[in-house]
């Protein structure tokens, strides 16, 4: 027995300490690139924007009006979770300090936003809700092949967008907020931060943990965080003739909007990878990304934002323009932004910004 009981204490003691290390190191309430690469919290980063992820929202969501209502709204902000930032987003900004009426057609509602404006401006949906202009955003990742997958043809009603909101709203959500065990996460949290020692993206992590020449963000390190997926989507977002397609089938959408007196503006969000590339102290171990190269020299019919562009340049030595620990733009890109987009669409026609 005695023989038993030191075997197990010499078992549970390396466990014990794997439990204890992740319980106090590994953040479940951090950004997505933290979590997801089981990377140490580095304290309370986020405290800097606290005034900004505090701000009340002045926008309205497509879930919480009563679409047989006839109703007017200046803006129609579809998108991903770029456009599902709340307080801090630009919609929100937008509607706060411009004075702009926004509705927000809800992310769960739509899994490719591209095709979700072929289907609302196909469908309705505009025959009770009127607006003067559609903001399009989509992360540059999966822009090229959103539209390259667009459904033009797709329709969404009135009626189809009430029983998505209804299932949603049954739906019921566990939310964990202690560390179960056991759990793989004692494994892959310690193991993780010591591989990446040895690699980038700890030889099969979800995030990239790269060197920079400067300080980018309020951590005291010189690093970038971003996600695989940017990696990923090179090749794609480099074709250009593929790039070629999605600005066709935009110009489609727009010839759409135009026929119910909408105007459409496209606001593609920059990786954080392609954003910060020139920033990566070994950069050439990577492909340079060409997305927005190829897509500027377009012809559009619709109103376009370079957002990397104008990012770059309006907040050229600011840091935290990206999170650092998480995949999209900090409120300081969000403010930028809304004044851009306050600026274009208080103009009779409506320019292409490049």
């Amino acid at each position: 027995m005695k023989n038993f009981v030191v075997k197990f204490v010499l078992f549970s003691i390396p466990i014990a300490f794997l439990f204890l290390f992740t319980t106090f190191f590994y953040a479940t309430d951090k950004g997505d690139l933290i979590r997801m690469g089981y990377i140490i919290n580095k304290g309370n980063y986020r405290s800097i924007f606290e005034n900004e992820l505090s701000l009340k929202n002045f926008y309205t969501n497509v879930s919480s009006i009563n679409l047989e209502n006839h109703k007017k709204y200046k803006i129609l902000s579809i998108g991903d979770s770029f456009s599902g930032q709340q307080g801090y987003g630009f919609k929100n900004y937008l509607a706060k300090n411009d004075g702009f009426s926004v509705l927000y057609f809800d992310s769960y509602l739509t899994k490719n936003p591209i095709e979700t404006a072929f289907g609302i401006v196909n469908g309705n949906f505009f025959d009770k809700i009127k607006v003067d202009c559609i903001v399009l955003q989509s992360v540059e990742r999966h822009i090229v092949e959103r539209g390259n997958k667009t459904n033009q043809s797709r329709i969404i009603t009135r009626d189809s967008i009430k029983i998505l909101i209804k299932k949603h709203n049954q739906k019921t959500t566990k939310n964990k907020d202690f560390l179960d065990f056991p759990t793989q996460r004692i494994i892959n949290f310690p193991l993780q931060n010591l591989l990446y020692f040895f690699d980038d993206n700890a030889y099969d992590s979800e995030t990239y943990k790269v060197k920079t020449k400067r300080e980018l963000f309020s951590e005291s390190d010189k690093e970038l965080l971003f996600l695989s997926t940017d990696l990923d989507k090179i090749e794609l977002n480099n074709n250009q003739k593929l790039v070629s397609k999605l600005n066709q089938v935009l110009n489609s959408l727009s010839e759409k909007c135009k026929q119910k007196g909408i105007t459409l503006i496209v606001l593609p969000s920059p990786d954080k990878y392609d954003f910060y590339y020139d920033e990566i102290a070994e950069k050439q171990k990577y492909p340079r990304p060409l997305f927005f190269e190829h897509f500027e020299k377009m012809t559009k019919s619709y109103s376009y934002i370079n957002s990397k562009k104008l990012l770059q340049e309006k907040l050229k030595d600011k840091k935290d323009i990206y999170f650092y620990d998480d995949t999209h733009w900090s409120p300081w890109a969000s403010k930028v932004l809304a004044t851009e987009l306050q600026k274009i669409i208080s103009k009779k026609e409506i320019p292409t910004i490049n």
